[in-house]
C-alpha cells in the first residue's frame, strides 16, 4: 500500500544557512523516536496545545522536509534508509500553552532533533534544477479564490471557500494556512507559504515564485492528483494543479531551470529507539 503524506503544520522557506545544528534553533525538553507502529499509515506531522509535536510514520527525508521546509530534489545524497525506514516521533517544549505561536517554531525544534538522534550533518548548495516558476496568468489580473490581505481583519470577509473544503478561509484566523495533497488553503499569509504547501504534494519539481507580487495574501485551491484524476475507479474527475492554480488563483506555473537552495547530507545514522 502507497504510504500516502499529509502535513498539517505550516512551514517556512529553507534558511539562508542550513547547519542542521545550528545553535540558535530553538530545542523540545523531551522527545521519543520509535521504529513506526504502523508503516502503511499516514505520514503526518502536527503540533497539539502544550508545546505536543507529533511525528507519525516519517521517514527522514521527510523529516528534513518538515524541519527545512524543502522539496524532494532539495535534499541531495543520504542511504537509502533515509525513505524506507520509517519513525513515529513524540517530542514536549515548555512555554507554549496554544498551538498556534507553537507552529513555525516547532520546525525549527525538529533542525536540533535530527542534529541529535540521527547525527545529521548537511551543507548548504545552490544548484541549479528543474523547477516550475510561479507566475500571474494574466498581468495584474488574480483568480477568483486569490486576494491581496495586508491588513487580514479576523472579523472579515475571506475570499469565498471552494466547494467540498475542509477548512474554508473564511474559518480561519489571520496567519493560518494549510496544506494536503489536493488543497492549499491560507488566510493573510506570504506567498512563501503557498510554495511550502506545493512542495509536500505530489508536484514534481521545486517551485519558485516569480509573481513579483509582495505583502499577504488569501487563497485556496483545489485539484485532482493525476493517480486519482485518470482513474474514474477511485476517485471523480476534476482538475489537475496546473489547470486549478490557472482558473482557480489566476497563477501559472511554468516549466523552468533555475538555482536554488539544496541540502547536501555529509553525515547520518539511524537513531537508537527510546
Amino acid at each position: 500500500m502507497k504510504t500516502r503524506l499529509i502535513f498539517v503544520m505550516a512551514l517556512t522557506v529553507l534558511a539562508a544557512t542550513s547547519g542542521a545544528q545550528a545553535p540558535k534553533d530553538p530545542a523540545f525538553d523531551v522527545a521519543a523516536i520509535k521504529p513506526a507502529s504502523d508503516t502503511q499509515a499516514f505520514s503526518f506531522s502536527m503540533v497539539q496545545p502544550g508545546g505536543r509535536y507529533i511525528g507519525q510514520n516519517m521517514s527522514l527525508r521527510l523529516l528534513i522536509k518538515t524541519a527545512y521546509g524543502v522539496h524532494d530534489s532539495q535534499i541531495i545524497g543520504g542511504p537509502s534508509w533515509i525513505d524506507s525506514d520509517r519513525w513515529d516521533i513524540n517530542a514536549k517544549a515548555e512555554g507554549y500553552k496554544d498551538a498556534k505561536p507553537f507552529r513555525d517554531v516547532s520546525r525549527l525544534m525538529v533542525r536540533p532533533l535530527l542534529a541529535d538522534r540521527f547525527k545529521l550533518v548537511m551543507h548548504h548548495e545552490q544548484r541549479e534544477l528543474p523547477v516550475y516558476a510561479l507566475v500571474l496568468a494574466k498581468p495584474n489580473e488574480f483568480g477568483p479564490q486569490f486576494r491581496r490581505d495586508d491588513s487580514c481583519d479576523p472579523k472579515g470577509s475571506a475570499i469565498p471557500p471552494a466547494q467540498g473544503s475542509p477548512e474554508p478561509t473564511g474559518n480561519m484566523a489571520c496567519g493560518g494556512d494549510g496544506f494536503n495533497p489536493r488543497h492549499l488553503w491560507a488566510r493573510g499569509m506570504t506567498l512563501n507559504y503557498m510554495l511550502i504547501g506545493l512542495g509536500r504534494t505530489s508536484i514534481d519539481r521545486v517551485v519558485v515564485d516569480h509573481t513579483g507580487l509582495s505583502g499577504k495574501f488569501d487563497w485556496e485551491v483545489q485539484w485532482i492528483p493525476d493517480d486519482l484524476r485518470v482513474d474514474a475507479v477511485r476517485g471523480p474527475d476534476g482538475p489537475s494543479i496546473f489547470q486549478a492554480f490557472r482558473d482557480q488563483l489566476g497563477l501559472k506555473l511554468e516549466p523552468t531551470r533555475d538555482r536554488v537552495d539544496v541540502l547536501v547530507i555529509d553525515r547520518v545514522e539511524r537513531p537508537v529507539p527510546d
